[in-house]
């Protein structure tokens, strides 16, 4: 009786331990979601042509290896108050999102 009323507490916590794992980098761009792994062909007819650009190389991790690799740097911003949002696209699809300042 005690295992049955606790599988589901039990259930949570294991979920709520490995959530960050399994939640990928990500922005929403009106009701379309694009994410890590997407192309950036996808990126533009989901969020448009950003507001900025620019080519650079970085460290990168690649399925768990770091190295440095040439990116490119696209740069959205919503509105005056938003934050950037900045994608590095790496091979021609997205490799992550990050949050600018304003």
């Amino acid at each position: 009786m005690f295992w049955r009323s606790c599988k589901p507490v039990i259930l949570l916590c294991l979920l709520a331990l490995f959530a960050q794992e399994l939640q990928a980098d990500s922005i929403r761009c009106g009701r379309k979601l694009i994410s890590t792994g997407d192309s950036a062909g996808d990126l533009v007819r989901v969020c448009g042509q950003p507001d900025y650009k620019d080519r650079g190389s970085e460290t990168i991790t690649v399925n768990g290896i770091s190295r440095e690799a040439s990116v490119e740097h696209w740069y959205y911003k919503k509105s005056g108050r938003s934050l950037w949002r900045i994608i590095i696209i790496h091979k021609g699809r997205v490799a992550a999102v990050e949050v600018g300042h304003r």
